[in-house]
């Protein structure tokens, strides 16, 4: 376990957990979702009537990432697993892009490429929600570090929504205390 590996599972994965907790539960304080002074056991409880309530509504309008999250189980899982996906699908994406080929891409009919495509969705949904094995294989380091960047993305994110902090109070926050060290 080097620095290295560590530094790599922050930017990678616990960056993107911060910043995407932040915005799901920025976004659940502001709409009046969830109460700002909730504990982490009142979040579950509120995430699991959430998650009902979006069954039980089937409703197409709304925030996609929102509901793609309670999809996946809401909560540090289902952010885990939103994340992967987009991840893979972005990647395979580019990838597409970068060597389409469409006579090799038609090759087999139409047909045969729409059952690759689900084939390969289903396989992407499988790996997203396996992410605590997909992580690590990637970079060749343990589950550890990995999920433990990730939680302690998962519980800033909720921190900064909780306090309102912002992406720009953050930063001046920072700059502060760096004058105040100057100035003692």
């Amino acid at each position: 376990m080097s620095i290295f590996e560590w530094v790599v599972a922050a930017i990678q994965l616990g960056l993107p957990m911060a910043v995407m907790s932040w915005l799901m539960f920025n976004w659940l304080y502001g709409a009046g979702q969830l109460p700002r002074d909730a504990g982490h056991k009142a979040i579950r409880e509120h995430l699991a009537k959430l998650k009902k309530q979006h069954k039980k509504s089937k409703s197409r309008s709304g925030n996609y990432l929102y509901k793609q999250w309670l999809f996946f189980g809401g909560g540090f899982y289902g952010l885990a697993v939103l994340w992967t996906l987009l991840v893979i699908e972005v990647s395979e994406l580019i990838g597409f892009i970068i060597s389409f080929d469409l006579t090799a891409l038609l090759e087999n009919g139409i047909i045969a490429l729409m059952v690759s495509v689900v084939v390969a969705q289903f396989g992407n949904i499988l790996a997203a929600m396996l992410w605590f094995s997909y992580w690590p294989s990637e970079q060749g380091s343990t589950v550890v570090i990995w999920f433990l960047m990730a939680y302690g993305g998962y519980l800033l994110g909720i921190h900064f929504a909780r306090e309102r902090q912002t992406l720009h109070q953050a930063s001046d926050l920072i700059s502060k205390n760096k004058w105040r060290r100057r100035g003692e």
